[in-house]
Parts: structure tokens; sequence; C-alpha cells
């Protein structure tokens, strides 16, 4: 899903000493897991590779080489946001096929990465994406500052039981700040407590299954949370959309390739099936596009026999979806099957959306 777009706005965001207050980690095992120091200017890789499964990186405050490719269980742990990694001259990644990426976590569809942990750091200015994960298990990324990156700021391919808590993805340009997307069932991979702001998408959930998006804040994106069915096998569907606050999503984004031009709009359902939008503050968000709007639900994209899958048996419910433009909710799902309850709105298209029922 990649695309150019107008250049991003810096978002001025205050996020000094935001890491060290996420809670800290456990002790290993009864000792029995080892901890390796890493200082500044050192090799993560290095540390990295010497390590046995379920041991500690404990990365001091400071400036570190990015590109590091993890491929056992492992906690790679900063200081906080002053522990920041940037990319250099040795991408280790590349070795996986995921070149450009901060930390990638690299299975194999027949052995996944488990229990991999990446939390209190920073990845910045990566040219494809700050930590990325294709097919883990139990992944966690918490407490991590993805800012500036090329693509996206924070990812999971392919994955299940993810946890995205904590986090901050900023002006991270080509796609999402936070990804989740190509797994039929991502067995309750959560995306909570996340700040979201500047990049393309906010949040993206595309050809997934049950995954939670919760609890985030997301602002200054060009759309804030979007579940989409891209027209692969299988769909997208039976994900939980709960208790965001999503306000001023109304950055602009020029059409790409197949991606249509995107820009002020809350949450977007493009495609999906049995769907719940619950409880979210949706304020703000402005837009004169096809897609803009404070909770929009839109067709899927055409699958190779041309026909296009409607967004269908979605619930949407308890919402506070108010002075968005040109809409507050809007249905061109092409289905009528979506249940639209409980919504403190004043604008719909239908008209009818608005309604309360009992």
């Amino acid at each position: 899903m990649k695309r150019v777009f107008a250049a991003s706005v810096g978002t001025a965001v205050a996020v000094t000493g935001f890491a060290s207050m996420a809670p800290a980690s456990q002790a290993a095992d009864g000792g029995r897991h080892r901890v390796h120091v890493v200082k500044p200017g050192h090799s993560i890789q290095r540390a990295v590779d010497r390590a046995r499964p379920g041991d500690t990186i404990l990365l001091k405050a400071g400036r570190y080489k990015g590109g590091v490719l993890v491929r056992k269980r492992l906690t790679i742990r900063g200081e906080g946001n002053r522990t920041i990694l940037r990319p250099g001259r040795h991408d280790h990644c590349a070795k996986a096929k995921a070149p450009g990426m901060g930390i990638c976590v690299v299975g194999t569809p027949r052995h996944k990465v488990h229990g991999v942990t990446i939390r209190n750091l920073t990845v910045w200015g990566f040219k494809n994406t700050g930590v990325y994960g294709m097919h883990t298990d139990r992944l966690s990324v918490l407490a991590v500052l993805a800012k500036n990156n090329g693509e996206y700021g924070i990812t999971e391919f392919r994955s299940t039981r993810g946890r995205f808590l904590w986090n901050w993805t900023i002006d991270n340009r080509e796609d999402a700040g936070l990804y989740v997307g190509d797994t039929p069932d991502a067995r309750g991979t959560v995306v909570a407590g996340n700040h979201s702001l500047g990049n393309t998408l906010g949040v993206l959930v595309r050809h997934a299954h049950h995954v939670v998006v919760r609890d985030n804040e997301v602002a200054g994106n060009c759309v804030g949370i979007a579940l989409v069915d891209d027209g692969q096998v299988g769909g997208q569907g039976h994900n939980a959309v709960w208790k965001n606050k999503v306000v001023k999503n109304n950055r602009t984004c020029e059409a790409h390739e197949e991606v249509p031009a995107l820009g002020g709009t809350g949450i977007l359902l493009i495609g999906g099936e049995h769907n719940t939008i619950a409880k979210n503050v949706v304020k703000f968000n402005r837009g004169a596009l096809p897609s803009s709007g404070g909770i929009v639900l839109l067709p899927g994209e055409p699958q190779r026999n041309g026909h296009a899958r409607p967004a269908r048996y979605n619930l949407i419910e308890d919402n506070v979806a108010l002075r968005n433009a040109p809409f507050d909710l809007v249905d061109r799902s092409g289905s009528r099957t979506n249940r639209f309850r409980d919504n403190k709105c004043r604008t719909s298209d239908p008209r009818h959306l608005c309604r309360h029922h009992h």
C-alpha cells in the first residue's frame, strides 16, 4: 500500500520522557536469562547475535545504528526516548529481505519468531519502517517513538497475538503510524493506548481479522483509523474499534496508483464484515472527498472478478461523532445489513443514521 503524497507537516507534540512513564518490564525468570548492556556507539546486532533466547538487550541512553535483525525470543529495551536508533551503513534487515527498517523481527510461515519485546526507545528516519514484524507471534512493541520513517511507524504482517501499547507514531510519511495486516486470524492482536499523529493513516488494519484497536489518541493524519478490505481472498472483519479519540484528521494525501486521495476522515471502513465500532469520540474530521467525514462506510476494493464486496454486518454503536464534514456518519457501504445504534451525532448520509434506538 505504498503511496506518494504531499510533504508531511510536522506535528508539534511534547513527547519528552514519555517512554519512561510506561510500566517497567518484569525481571528475568529467576535470573536464568542474561542482560546484555550496550552503550551508545556499540553494535546492537552483535549483542543480539550473541544472546540466547530469553535474554535482554539493555540499551543505554544515546544514539545507535539501526537495521537490527531479530530472529529469536529477546527483549530489546532502551532507557526511554533518549535511546535513539538511526540509519547506519550496515542494514542487517536486508539479509531477511526487509531493507530500510529500524528493528525487524522476521520469521517464516512454518517457524514464527515468538515472544520478542521491543520497548522504551526511538526509531527515527528509516527509509521504510521503524519497527517491523513478519511471521511473528506475541510480538510486543511498548513505549516506542517511531518518527519520520518513510512508510510505516510500527507494523505487524502475517503475525498473531501482537501487542502495540503506549507508543507514539509521528509523521511516518507514506503509509500508517500503526499497521496490522495480511493475516486471516490475528488471534486478538491489541493496538491500545497509543498516540498516532501526522501520518497518512493513524491506524490501519488491512486484510486481517480479530484485531482490537482501543483507547488510542489519533489526530492530524489524513485518515484516523481505517479497516480495509483490499480485495484479497478472506477480506477483513471481526475487528473491534473501541473508545478511541479520533480528532482533526484533516491532512490531505494525494492519489497514487490504485489508492485514491485521502483526507478529512475519522474512522473509515472500506469493506469488511462483523466489525464493531463503539464508544469512540470522533470530532472535527472535515474534508470534501468521497471518503471524508466522521465514521464512513464504503465498499471494499474490487476482487479479481471485478466486484467489490460491500461493508456488511458491522455494528456502529454509542459513538460521539460531532462537527465532522460533510457528515458525522456516512453509510455508502453497498449493504443494508450494517447497524447504527445510539450514536450521538447531528448529520448523516443517509439522514436516519443519527436516530436514537432503544
